[in-house]
Parts: structure tokens; C-alpha cells; sequence
């Protein structure tokens, strides 16, 4: 029983080594009621499932299911068991995983070996192995290995803006060689940040922002100092409220988490083990929290700029990993022929006439467009695409209904009223199957459900294209409205 552990399921802890290996450990459970491992493994004979699960529970006491899947599909899994990172069993999937694994060029491995911003700072931060090991993200970091051939190791940092201080004047007590200074250490200061994600070493990133934000600890003796080579906490405050200054921190910022989030997840659609999905969801929690505290005591102004970006940073990865979640969960229904001719014969049966007329006052879509979409998407649905495939098919929609608009102001406008009518007719089909009481109701949400999320995907990044920003900027303008919100929830209180 040495070799597993209760905690988050990772695939179930592989259903091929609980056969293979609980369920001699489990019998021996059974014989001696002792817990002891048998000392000679005797063939078996198969179980069904139902004594097999009783065989796990007795085992594991406490262990939970989960039904996964929509209903008429679901399947049951455990909750709960993974194999430990330490156990000789993670070499078995090591030989399987690296058979697919991406090679890596030799001077990227090489890159993240030493991880010099990193170890320096690692040694005095955590004070002891023992104290870091203790942190959920120090476990996620004790299986990199297996995860990090889900992200994109050969991923660099772009090259950053220079500041564009205009005419006006700078403030007092600063210089043009303070500036110059305060670039290379942002610079330097995000290239660790992006080493930090890279390696899976979340847990460093609180400490970094601390660090250059001289908000580090107080040390054994009661005192604070600067780390070598920083700048003074209060020259920082004054290039922070320096306009100019602040609007690069801004852009370069952008640039930085769009390559954090482009590193994390290369392919929303592509699967990734579950335990490295919620370990960016944990990751993309917390990120708020540690900016605030570490910018305690700088103006308002930059707080509030820096936290929009990191806000909308956050969100992305919930987004993404969200939209990567119910990827997963529909490839079960589109290489399911029996589900697939259902929706398509329920499909069928919708009244598309009723539908149109009804969208069209609010919508006011061109009748041989959704004529048109209409037929192709009952055509992909009958030829059961991949999802891959309808992921093509997806893109190239929104390819068709923005092209009249590219190259004009009005495109982010096109972009977002498209979203909007998308989602409208999406709705009104699905109430209409509900009405009917389709058999693949269930089949049809969930289709839906990711159909939206990977549209409202691909418009992000079209809107950005068009912009010449980056995804990570266009969130952002909404996550500025965002903060302006408490202010005015309360100055309506005092109304």
C-alpha cells in the first residue's frame, strides 16, 4: 500500500495499475483483515464491478466517486487516489508519456536547468526544503516532469517596448539613468516570473513580486534591507507615479502574461492531465491576493493598472482551462455514433423557420447566412467530425461573418455583436429541444456549452489580431470597468 495515495485524481490513478496492482493488495485485505500486503501474488479471477469497488473501498476507506459524462453517457470514476510522485510506478507512465513527448531542442532544455534568477532567491525564501515541500504547489512541482510536456517549453519572452516619455517633464530626483534602470530590471524581473511558470514552481511568484517591490520580510534582526541591485523603494514609488513610466509597465506586463498564458495552455483543446488543470486554477486564484500585499505601499494609481492586467490574466486561465475541461468531457459524445444520430435526428425535428423568425427581430442576421450555417453544421454533425474538425469549422464561421468588417474601426464592435447573436440562435434551439424532450438533450447542452466558450476563444483572438494587442489587453479593458465597480457600488450607497 506504500505506492499510493489519497489526494486528487489523476486519471483515475490509471485504471491499468489499480487492476494490476490493488487488486491483489485488496484481496490480501480481505484474507487477513490485517492490511498486509500477501506474500505471493496468486492468479485472480476477474470481478465484476461491483466487487471490485468494494474491494478498492475496503482499502481505501472514505473514497468517493464522480459521475462524469451527460446523462444516458455517464461513466463513474474515483475521487480522491493518484499515484504517489514518489513511487517506481510513475516510471511505467514515464516510458508511455515520453513516447509521445514533443523533442525539445538541446539549448531549451539547457535553458531551465540552472533557473539562476530563481535558485538565488529559492534558498532564502523558503529557509528550508521541509517548509516549501509543505505547499499544494510544491507537490504540482515534485510531478513537472510529468507535466511539462503539456506546456510550451520553447517559448521566450518577446522583446519589450521602450517607454514613451513624450514631453513631459520628469519628476523630481529622477533621471533618464534611473529609467534606463528600472527597464533592465523589469525586464530581468519578468524573465524570472517566466521561468518560475515555466518550471511549474507557482509558489515563487508571491516571493518575486515581494522582492522587487521591496516588500520582502523583515529579517532574524528586525530589519529590513534592499536585495542587491534593486531600486530604492521610495525612487520606485516616484518612477511609479510617473505617467509615462506607468503606461510601459502596462504594456510591457501585457506582453508578459500573454506569454505565461500561451506557455500554460499552447492548445485549449488539447487534453492535460487533471491535476496540472487545477493547479493553474489554484495558481490563477491567488494571483490578486499576492500583487496586492506586495504593492502595498505604492500609489493607488499603478496598484490599480497592475492588478487589471493581472485580473484579466486570471481570468484567461480560468477561461481557457474551463473551455480545455468541456473539450474533454465532448470528445466522449462526437466518437459516439449511436449519440451522434440522435442529435442528428432530433436535430431534424427542430422548427429552424420558427426559430429564425423569432431571432430575426432582435438579431436581424441575414436569412441565407443562418440558412447556410444551419445545413453545414447538420452536415458536420451527420459526417461525425472530430472535434478537432469542428474546431475548423468553427473558425472558418467566424471567418465568414467578420470578413466584411476586417480592416475597418467597427471590427471589435462586428466581433462582439456577433458573439451575442451567436449565442442568441444557440439558445433558441436549445429551448426548442427542451420543449421537444429530445432524447440528446443532454449531448446538445454540452455541445453548446463549449461551442460558446471556443467562439468567444477565437473572437478574442481575432479582435487582437485587428488590434494589433494582445488578447491579455483586450480582456483587460473590461477588467478596468471591473475595478471602477466597488467605487461606484459605494457612491450609490450613500444615494
Amino acid at each position: 500500500m506504500h505506492s499510493l495515495s489519497s489526494g486528487k485524481s489523476e486519471n483515475c490513478a490509471n485504471i491499468f495499475f489499480l487492476c494490476v496492482y490493488l487488486a491483489p493488495v485488496a484481496a490480501g485485505q480481505l484474507r487477513d483483515g490485517g492490511g498486509r500486503e500477501p506474500t505471493s501474488m496468486l492468479p485472480l479471477d476477474p470481478v465484476n464491478a461491483a466487487s471490485f469497488g468494494k474491494l478498492i473501498r475496503s482499502v481505501f476507506m472514505g473514497l468517493r466517486t464522480r459521475r462524469l459524462g451527460t446523462r444516458g453517457n455517464s461513466k463513474y470514476h474515483y475521487y480522491g487516489i493518484r499515484v504517489k510522485p514518489d513511487s517506481p510506478l510513475n516510471r511505467l507512465q514515464e516510458d508511455t508519456q515520453y513516447m509521445a513527448m514533443r523533442q525539445q531542442p538541446v539549448q531549451q532544455k539547457q535553458r531551465f536547468k540552472p533557473l539562476q534568477k530563481v535558485d538565488s532567491m529559492s534558498d532564502s525564501l523558503c529557509g528550508s526544503s521541509q517548509h516549501c515541500n509543505s505547499t499544494p504547489e510544491q507537490s504540482v512541482a515534485a510531478q513537472s516532469q510529468h507535466h511539462q510536456q503539456y506546456i510550451d517549453m520553447a517559448h521566450s519572452l518577446p522583446t519589450f517596448p521602450s517607454p514613451d516619455l513624450g514631453s513631459q517633464p520628469l519628476p523630481e530626483r529622477i533621471n533618464m539613468s534611473d529609467i534606463k534602470k528600472l527597464q533592465t530590471l523589469y525586464r530581468d524581473h519578468c524573465e524570472a516570473t517566466l521561468d518560475v511558470v515555466m518550471n511549474l514552481q507557482f509558489h515563487f511568484i508571491e516571493k518575486l513580486w515581494q522582492t522587487f517591490w521591496c516588500s520582502t520580510a523583515p529579517s532574524s534582526d528586525g530589519d529590513t534591507t534592499i536585495p542587491k541591485g534593486l531600486i530604492p523603494a521610495e525612487k520606485l514609488v516616484s518612477l511609479c507615479k510617473y505617467e509615462p513610466l506607468r503606461l510601459w509597465i502596462r504594456s510591457c506586463d501585457h506582453i508578459l502574461y500573454q506569454a505565461l498564458v500561451e506557455i500554460l495552455i499552447p492548445d485549449v483543446l488539447r487534453p492535460v492531465p487533471s491535476t496540472l488543470t487545477q493547479a493553474i486554477r489554484n495558481f490563477a486564484k491567488s494571483l490578486e491576493g499576492w500583487l496586492t500585499n506586495a504593492m502595498t505601499n505604492f500609489p493607488q494609481e499603478i496598484v490599480q493598472s497592475k492588478v487589471a492586467v493581472v485580473s484579466a490574466f486570471a481570468q484567461t486561465l480560468r477561461r481557457y482551462t474551463s473551455l480545455n475541461h468541456l473539450a474533454q468531457a465532448a470528445r466522449a459524445v462526437l466518437q459516439n455514433t449511436s449519440q451522434i444520430n440522435q442529435m442528428l435526428s432530433d436535430l431534424n425535428r427542430v422548427d429552424f423557420a420558427n426559430v429564425q423568425e423569432q431571432a430575426s427581430w432582435v438579431c436581424q442576421c441575414d436569412e441565407s447566412v443562418v440558412q447556410r450555417l444551419e445545413q453545414d453544421f447538420k452536415v458536420t454533425l451527420q459526417q461525425q467530425s472530430s472535434l478537432d474538425q469542428w474546431a475548423t469549422w468553427l473558425d472558418n464561421v467566424v471567418t465568414q461573418v467578420l470578413k466584411p468588417h476586417q480592416g475597418s474601426p467597427s471590427f471589435p464592435k462586428a466581433a462582439r455583436q456577433f458573439l451575442l447573436k451567436w449565442s442568441f440562435y444557440s439558445s433558441m434551439v436549445i429551448r426548442d429541444l427542451t420543449l421537444r424532450s429530445a432524447a440528446s438533450f443532454g449531448s446538445f447542452h454540452l455541445i453548446r456549452l463549449l461551442y460558446d466558450e471556443y467562439m468567444f476563444y477565437l473572437v478574442e483572438h481575432r479582435v487582437a489580431q485587428a488590434t494589433g494587442e494582445t488578447p491579455i489587453a483586450v480582456m483587460g479593458e473590461f477588467s478596468d470597468l471591473g475595478s471602477m465597480m466597488p467605487s461606484f457600488m459605494e457612491k450609490g450607497k450613500k444615494l
